[in-house]
């Protein structure tokens, strides 16, 4: 009963995206293991786990999508999972619940994150894990970087809303659902929020914010919004892309993106293992 009111509030926001998921064409399916996530939402999470092109990896990256009945399939379509295998890291690709092949359930998508995280985490006990965002896929990775246990020690943020009602504001029916439920049900609106995430961090996890110039639906001016709280409780770097459209950085910058990217990871992930080790 819980999961089919979830199912009708959630129809407004992202009913459009609700299709049966398939592969981008082109990708290699061998070299993808699935696997099924459970996550504190209720939901089984769909993950596509790929290894890094070398022998060596120097860690694992968790990939949070945007909003689109592509999901998980977004950062294999555009290049991003295969940049960051041939950099050297492990990826770990997952359907937000409702998206893909996902089960459908809350709003507690901060709560999927964390679960994909951790479960990235064991599968690699041994490397540092970052997460990787675009848009809802960024937002609701800092929302769960205010969650205890999360295993973050860096975060590539592109595109990342401040509030829900940022993105959405133009949007009559979903501006007034996310107006409603600061009345009926506020510590779950609450819970979605960036802002108020940003503020509430655990373990100090670096970030690097990404944001196109030519981005309608999240402003870069929104982002230096949330940037800048960031900024005052972590080490936030913002980089702003010429030319960039929504989540489409890598397209319009594709050698700058890679290098800034990898030598953010790189620099950061080293810096946790080395931490780690004089503990």
């Amino acid at each position: 009963m819980k999961n089919s009111a979830y199912r009708l509030f959630k129809k407004p926001f992202f009913g459009r995206f609700v299709r049966p998921w398939h592969w981008p064409e082109g990708v290699d399916q061998q070299q993808w293991q699935r696997l099924t996530i459970a996550s504190q939402s209720g939901a089984k999470l769909s993950g596509l786990l790929a290894p890094a092109h070398c022998a060596v990896a120097k860690g694992a990256v968790l990939m949070v999508h945007p909003m689109g009945a592509i999901a998980k399939g977004f950062w294999m379509k555009y290049g991003h999972a295969d940049m960051l295998r041939e950099a050297g890291y492990h990826v770990l690709l997952v359907d937000l619940n409702g998206f893909g092949e996902s089960t459908s359930t809350t709003m507690d998508f901060p709560l999927d994150v964390l679960a994909a995280g951790q479960a990235l985490q064991a599968q690699y006990p041994q490397l540092p894990v970052a997460v990787m965002g675009a848009s809802m896929g960024a937002a609701m990775s800092v929302c769960a970087m205010a969650q205890p246990e999360h295993p973050f020690k860096a975060a590539v943020l592109e595109s990342a809303f401040p509030t829900l009602l940022h993105f959405w504001s133009r949007y009559p029916i979903p501006r007034l659902g996310i107006q409603l439920s600061r009345l009926v049900y506020p510590a779950g609106e609450r819970s979605l929020r960036p802002l108020d995430a940003a503020q509430r961090l655990v373990g100090r996890p670096s970030m690097l914010m990404i944001y196109g110039d030519a981005d309608e639906f999240t402003p870069v001016a929104d982002g230096q919004l949330l940037w800048r709280v960031l900024n005052s409780h972590t080490q936030a770097e913002f980089w702003q892309v010429p030319g960039a459209q929504h989540t489409h950085a890598y397209a319009a910058q594709p050698r700058d993106y890679a290098q800034k990217v990898v030598a953010f990871l790189d620099t950061q992930l080293l810096h946790s293992e080395q931490a780690a080790r004089q503990k």
